[in-house]
C-alpha cells in the first residue's frame, strides 16, 4: 500500500482518498486503520464508508436504517445511503436519538411524525412520507421512549 502526501493551502478541507483494485480491498484498508470509526466532534455528523468513498451525514437527516444481508440502507431525508456494516455498529453509535422496531430497522426517534394502529400490520410508524410495521417486541422500546420525553 502506498501513501501520498500533499500539501495544498488553497483546498477549503482536507480530504482523505482512498484508492483500491476492489471492494474487499477497501473495505480492509478501512477496517484495518479504523476509518469506520471516524466520528465528529460535536457528534452531529457521521462519517460512512461506502463503496464509492466516504459520505459525511448530519444525523438529524437520517430517517431510519434498515439492514439487509451484509448491508445497511441509511434513508435520509434527501435519498438512500448504501454501506457495507452490521446494524448493531451503529445501533451502538447512535443509542441516544434511535430506537429499534424491528430486527432490521432502527428508526431517528426525532423523525417520527406519529403512530397508527393498524388491523392487518399492528403498529405503523410514520416518518416522512413512509410507513413502517412496528414489531411487537419492539413496541416496548417505543413506549419506553415516550415516556422518558413526557417526563422531561
Amino acid at each position: 500500500m502506498k501513501l501520498k502526501k500533499q500539501i495544498d493551502p488553497n483546498i477549503e478541507e482536507a480530504e482523505i482518498v482512498i484508492v483500491a483494485r476492489r471492494q474487499e480491498e477497501f473495505s480492509a484498508i478501512v477496517k484495518e486503520y479504523h476509518l469506520e470509526d471516524l466520528s465528529s466532534i460535536d457528534n452531529e455528523k457521521l462519517y460512512l464508508a461506502t463503496n464509492k468513498g466516504f459520505e459525511i451525514v448530519n444525523i438529524r437527516e437520517i430517517l431510519y436504517l434498515k439492514s439487509e444481508k451484509n448491508y445497511l440502507d441509511f434513508h435520509m431525508t434527501d435519498g438512500v445511503i448504501r454501506v457495507r456494516s452490521p446494524l448493531y455498529f451503529y445501533e451502538k453509535k447512535l443509542a441516544l436519538n434511535f430506537i429499534k422496531i424491528s430486527r432490521n430497522t432502527l428508526v431517528n426517534f426525532e423523525q417520527i411524525r406519529r403512530l397508527e394502529t393498524d388491523f392487518v400490520y399492528g403498529v405503523l410508524l410514520y416518518l416522512g412520507n413512509e410507513k413502517l410495521p412496528v414489531s411487537r417486541k419492539y413496541l416496548a422500546n417505543i413506549n419506553k421512549k415516550l415516556e422518558e420525553g413526557a417526563k422531561k
